[in-house]
């Protein structure tokens, strides 16, 4: 479901008289299904910040509009938008309210037919519906894991040449560019055999724990039994885990200790009420420790607050954890889970970790992205920096499109002339210019900015061959960013590292798709492939793809 990420409703306090609160909904009507941001830029020029909708529902819930949970806003809201043609359609708007006590009251009754329901046709332990939910295959030996992956990685590329196939309305010209779509052996793509993880157990270095409450309502720190849409809320230990690594099991109950002789709660979803929320630890492979805990400040005042971090200083001090650095997150929104928007305040250390790869060092901060699985991103990078070379006797420019914190480049500087890195998240940049200048790595350039707007740096320039790698997150990247890659003509390859083939399809198709008015300049072609296993025991798998650009004849 695409949302706000906030509750649909808003609370009211109690009138009075003593009578329910009521909350006052405001629903539109006649919108199209799968048009999220068109929707979301509609809303935003009416000062509406904040929806709820599903990308099949032709309707959407506003609470921006509403946030003072009175009829007079509700009223305002609809105002706003009844009658206003979008998408050919005229939007309409309904008003309801419903009891505050009756709306929370419909939330249990379907958590309760949630677990009845599991009870009735579920046999599984809660350990074993655990391990099913986050570790799938556990039960798999790995052999079978790793050549189930390898052959859902061929199906994708077989995908990718029949959706190419199909394409309505292409000239001869565009045909017989994409002539290899024709049949497997015209498509001459080598898949290379996937390449095994070297830790198959316990090999995340990054874990994000729920603080919450067992089956039997003991506090606890683990993971949802399940999704909390379903009114799954019961929170489940990590011992069994397979996939975490055992000083994060170790933090996790050091944890749970904690907030158990706590005089705050933990916090309630449901309720919105409570203290402790959420940790997050990363264990690196060099030994450094970093603990995140997320707490709702909504209950405590000043003095209470920092008596709350003097005492959980000198806890982890006396913990035996040994954490490199220990921060605390409040965040008293309605999303749950560690998030930017949350304030973050570092208790002791530095704010960081560091990790180190192929022989590069590389500082890690809260809220960086970085691979979870160290040896096996070894292996990925290093296939990587091998498809990358064309020529060795030509001097080669890295377009690290995509950089993050810089791994990739770094990782690659000293087998090329240059790295040029473009990242549009600021803060990510800073982290990739301290990592180069750590690794004394002078050939490389960083620019925070948009791709389509700095790919030009090897546009205007004489460059005797360019290689783009991308490694986007897992929903692939804009459709701008695909078509500045095939306009410049200097880039005659790109690997695409892909978390997610299913979800980055439509940037494989925009790369291979014949010229046009749209998608310029000539088109590339799928010439190997390989599947690197970074998460043992689940359905994910990085899929490794290099296109090339077609000849010109």
């Amino acid at each position: 479901m695409n949302s706000s990420k906030t509750a649909s409703v808003q609370r009211q306090s109690l009138n009075a008289d003593g009578k329910d609160d009521y909350i006052h909904r405001v629903k539109i009507l006649n919108l199209p299904p799968h048009e999220i941001n068109s929707i979301k830029k509609l809303f935003q020029s009416h000062g509406i910040h904040k929806f709820k909708k599903a990308p099949k529902w032709e309707y959407a819930y506003l609470n921006c509009a509403v946030s003072n949970n009175t009829e007079e806003a509700a009223k305002s809201a609809m105002s706003k938008l009844q009658g206003i043609e979008f998408k050919k359609k005229k939007l309409a708007t309904e008003y309801s309210k419903v009891s505050e006590k009756a709306f929370r009251s419909r939330f249990e009754a379907k958590k309760k037919k949630a677990e009845e329901n599991i009870a009735m046709v579920d046999t599984r332990t809660p350990n074993e519906r655990f391990a099913d939910q986050v570790t799938p295959h556990y039960k798999i030996p790995y052999q079978d894991q790793v050549a189930k992956k390898h052959k859902l990685g061929a199906r994708y590329l077989n995908t990718l040449r029949k959706k190419l196939n199909a394409l309505l309305e292409i000239n001869d010209a565009g045909k017989a560019q994409i002539a290899w779509t024709n049949t497997l052996e015209d498509m001459n793509c080598e898949i290379l055999d996937i390449i095994h993880s070297p830790a198959i157990n316990g090999y995340r270095t990054k874990c994000e724990f729920t603080i919450g409450k067992d089956l039997q309502g003991k506090k606890t720190v683990g993971f949802l039994l399940g999704l909390y849409r379903d009114g799954i809320t019961a929170v489940m230990s990590p011992d069994e885990c397979l996939h975490v690594h055992e000083k994060a099991k170790e933090i996790a109950k050091t944890m749970e200790h904690y907030i158990q002789q706590s005089e705050y709660e933990v916090y309630d979803r449901v309720e919105k009420v409570g203290v402790w929320r959420s940790i997050m630890t990363r264990t690196q492979r060099t030994g450094d420790i970093m603990i995140l805990i997320q707490l709702s400040t909504k209950e405590l005042n000043e003095e209470q607050l920092n008596a709350e971090k003097r005492k959980l200083i000198d806890y982890w001090k006396q913990s035996g954890i040994n954490a490199t650095t220990l921060m605390l997150q409040a965040w008293n929104g309605d999303s749950n889970g560690i998030t930017d928007k949350g304030t973050t305040e570092v208790l002791t250390g530095d704010g960081y970790v560091y990790e180190e790869i192929l022989g590069c060092r590389f500082r890690i901060s809260s809220s960086a992205f970085f691979q979870v699985n160290t040896p096996a991103t070894e292996l990925l990078y290093s296939k990587c920096a091998e498809w990358s070379s064309i020529d060795e006797h030509k001097k080669t420019t890295i377009l690290d499109l995509c950089c993050g914190t810089g791994t990739i480049g770094i990782t690659m500087a000293t087998r090329v002339d240059r790295v040029v890195g473009i990242e549009m998240i600021p803060e990510a940049i800073v982290d990739a210019k301290a990592n180069a200048l750590m690794n004394n790595i002078t050939n490389v350039q960083y620019y925070a900015s948009k791709v389509e707007e700095k790919i030009d740096i090897v546009t205007n320039e004489k460059n005797e061959q360019v290689v783009a790698i991308l490694d986007p997150p897992r929903n692939g990247v804009h459709t701008s960013v695909i078509r500045a890659v095939r306009e410049s003509e200097q880039i005659q390859k790109v690997i695409f590292i892909s978390c997610d083939a299913k979800q980055a399809m439509q940037n494989f198709i925009g790369l291979c798709r014949p010229t046009s008015n749209r998608f310029k300049g000539l088109p590339f072609k799928p010439s190997r492939a390989v599947s690197v296993d970074l998460f043992p025991h689940t359905d994910h798998c990085e899929l490794m793809i290099e296109f090339v650009r077609i000849n010109q004849g």
